[in-house]
Parts: structure tokens; C-alpha cells; sequence
């Protein structure tokens, strides 16, 4: 099994599972949940719309057919190399509509007020705190013009389930880790139409997807598991989870991985 450090896929900012490479295998081993969630979310063809955390570009393809060549997208992330992967990516594969990159901290957008028809931001406000959630929720309602639209997906690990292992030693682990911000973050998925609600939000909706793999798996969907797999192994050995539990992944990552 790779080092900690390696397993938690970690970006120059400290942000886990944030890396190009991890980010390439989690879009690809989920790719139709993770298109229709975008298609779905309501961005309409002529658009301004920010990707407020835009990882290393994912969804940036399918959101710029969406959006159409009148359309413009504006992809911030905290990470100066997920950036440089953005341009890349402009330059080798010439989106369906102008894509404009920045550093920048979704806690201080570098907009103006009322800038932007739609916000979208996918798999970021897990790295928040419920302080910052609200913070970032404040800061997208600013950016985004009388009217528009926000929206995030995000995942609530709380129902993950790797079978055969004992689900129970799952909720353990995140019961030990229940100080660590991206966790309780990342258990909070289903929950965030709450802070919308608080902040004013009018017309607030939730969608639940359940994303669900069985054997036998691609190759992309296994070395996703196996990615996760090791990296909750790495965190129970952080939080000096009983031996079992650290044993349990390892065996379930390398079954994984045959």
C-alpha cells in the first residue's frame, strides 16, 4: 500500500483527495451520476456561471456544451497547480464556449457583486467548516446576479459501503474522526439545503444520488475504491483506530485492486 502522505492524494494547499491525479479516477469511475447531476442543476445555454473550486477542470467540458459559445465560465480554484491542469486542458481539447482561470479562495471571491447568472461548485464545501459554509454561502449569494442560480454537489460519506466489510467499522472510524474539518464536512452532504435556507436562500431543492458499483467493476471504478480504500486506512492509522479496522481496509483495498 502507498505511504499516508501518497494515499491522501493531497494538494499544495493541504486539501486530501484534491489531487489531479485522484480527481481524474473519482469524475471517470463516476462520470454518468456526476453529468447528469450537472446536467440537472439548471444552467442554461448563454450563461456566465463560476466553478467555485473548479478542481483540475472536470467538469468544465460538459458544462462549456452546456453553456453554449455565448456562454463564458470562470474556473477558480485555491490551487495553483489544479489551475495550470485547467489551462491545459483549454489548450488540448478548445472548449465549447471561453473558459477564463484565477487563484483564488471561494471564502473571498475575487469578483465583483452580482457578476454571475450561476454558481456551481462541486466537491468543495466538504473542506469547510459549518463557520466557512456559511462564509462561502454568503460569498456566492454576492457574486451571483438577483435571481440566479447556486449550485453544489457534494457527498455525504456517512452512507458509504465498501461489501463485504462490515459497515459498522466504517461508522467507527468516522465517529473517531468526528474532529477532522473535510470529514465532518464530507458527512454533510444531505444536510446542506439547511445553511441555503438559513442564509435566504428562496426556491432551495435537494437531489440525493446514490452511486452504487458492483462487480464486475472497470478498471477506473476499482482504482477509485482502492484509492478511497487506502485512504481510510491511512486515516484510522492517524487517528490510531483499533488494529482491526486499519487491517479490514487493507484487505478490502487489495481485493479491490486484483
Amino acid at each position: 500500500m502507498s505511504n499516508i502522505s501518497d494515499s491522501q492524494q493531497v494538494t499544495s494547499i493541504g486539501h486530501k483527495l484534491s489531487a489531479g491525479g485522484h480527481l481524474d479516477v473519482h469524475y471517470l469511475a463516476l462520470k454518468d451520476e456526476y453529468d447528469a447531476t450537472l446536467c440537472g442543476a439548471g444552467i442554461r445555454p448563454g450563461w456566465s456561471v463560476l466553478d467555485a473550486g473548479a478542481g483540475n477542470g472536470v467538469f468544465l467540458p460538459l458544462m462549456a456544451e452546456l453553456l453554449g459559445a455565448e456562454g463564458h465560465i470562470y474556473a477558480l480554484d485555491l490551487a495553483q497547480e489544479n489551475v495550470e491542469a485547467i489551462e491545459r486542458l483549454i489548450a488540448s481539447q478548445q472548449p465549447a464556449c471561453p473558459i477564463a482561470t484565477r487563484t483564488g479562495d471561494i471564502l473571498a471571491l475575487p469578483y465583483e457583486a452580482g457578476t454571475f447568472d450561476a454558481v456551481w461548485s462541486a466537491n468543495v464545501i466538504q473542506y469547510l467548516s459549518d463557520e466557512e459554509l456559511t462564509q462561502a454561502i454568503g460569498e456566492f449569494c454576492r457574486v451571483v446576479k438577483p435571481g440566479g442560480l447556486i449550485a453544489v454537489k457534494e457527498v455525504d460519506i456517512s452512507v458509504w459501503q465498501y461489501q463485504p466489510q462490515d459497515p459498522k467499522l466504517m461508522w467507527r472510524l468516522l465517529d473517531a474522526l468526528s474532529d477532522d474539518v473535510q470529514m465532518s464536512g464530507a458527512m454533510r452532504g444531505t444536510r446542506v439545503s439547511a445553511w441555503f435556507r438559513a442564509a435566504g436562500l428562496e426556491n432551495v431543492s435537494a437531489i440525493s444520488t446514490l452511486a452504487e458499483r458492483r462487480q464486475p467493476l472497470r478498471p477506473v471504478e476499482r482504482e477509485y475504491i482502492r484509492n478511497n480504500l487506502e485512504f481510510l486506512s491511512g486515516l484510522a492509522q492517524r487517528a490510531s483506530c483499533p488494529k482491526r479496522i486499519i487491517a479490514s481496509g487493507r484487505r478490502s483495498a487489495k481485493s479491490q485492486s486484483v
